[in-house]
């Protein structure tokens, strides 16, 4: 894309990619919330059903099968919403560079 050329279809575009990601993007980010707290639940469950000392117990959450599993579909679930997330950010950048080389085209700064 020539950023010294945006026009108004490289906008419709941008917007379009925004528009057509906006539920995707409100569902990745509910399912980030949701599996935090599923790693919360796999932390307590694994912490209630151990025994020993509190410091004890709570390694053996941190360390528990139940608890990595939990942890990675996070980590999987932010990966997949940052890649979009970037890419949204990126169209509405284009959005703001168009309006900084109008605002120059009207001055006749270009």
């Amino acid at each position: 894309m020539d950023f010294n050329n945006l026009d108004e279809d490289d906008i419709s575009e941008a917007f379009n990619k925004l528009a057509n990601t906006d539920i995707r993007h409100g569902k990745l980010y509910s399912h980030l919330e949701y599996l935090k707290e599923a790693m919360k639940q796999a932390k307590a469950h694994e912490f209630l059903k151990s025994e020993g000392t509190v410091a004890e117990r709570q390694e053996k959450a941190i360390a528990s099968v139940s608890y990595d599993i939990a942890v990675r579909n996070w980590i999987q679930a932010l990966e997949e919403y940052k890649i979009l997330d970037n890419e949204r950010n990126s169209q509405a950048r284009i959005f703001d560079m168009f309006q900084t080389l109008s605002a120059n085209r009207r001055k006749g700064m270009l």
